[in-house]
């Protein structure tokens, strides 16, 4: 099942720019910047900063909410019940303590700080 959502998480406000627990809003606003023609604009509905994008000929929606991280299931939740979006459809992207800066690590499933 092909990715149609991109959540980058992270904390708003300036005092939060940067910090840590913004690695997701960095790779959200990088990928963004990297897309002709695509600009994230504050969607209150959705209660974040979105956009709707095409990366490798398929339709993608990133996200970065705009309520702390543990509120931040509030954004996504209203967006994927909008356009029908599954689990296994969305990516979310976050910073991990337990992982040397510059490493990345891609897991299905699972809690925090789990395998």
């Amino acid at each position: 099942m092909p990715i149609r959502l991109i959540v980058g998480l992270g904390n708003p406000g300036l005092e939060y720019e940067q910090t840590r627990h913004n690695a997701g809003f960095w790779l959200v606003d990088n990928l963004a910047g990297s897309l002709p023609g695509c600009r994230l604009q504050r969607e209150a509905r959705f209660k974040a900063l979105a956009a709707k994008t095409r990366i490798a000929g398929e339709e993608i929606w990133l996200l970065e909410p705009q309520t702390f991280m543990n509120l931040s299931g509030q954004a996504v939740g209203a967006l994927v019940r909008f356009y029908k979006i599954g689990p296994d459809e969305i990516l979310v992207v976050h910073d991990e303590l337990d992982l040397a800066p510059g490493v990345a690590k891609i897991k299905k499933g699972g809690s925090s700080g789990g395998a």
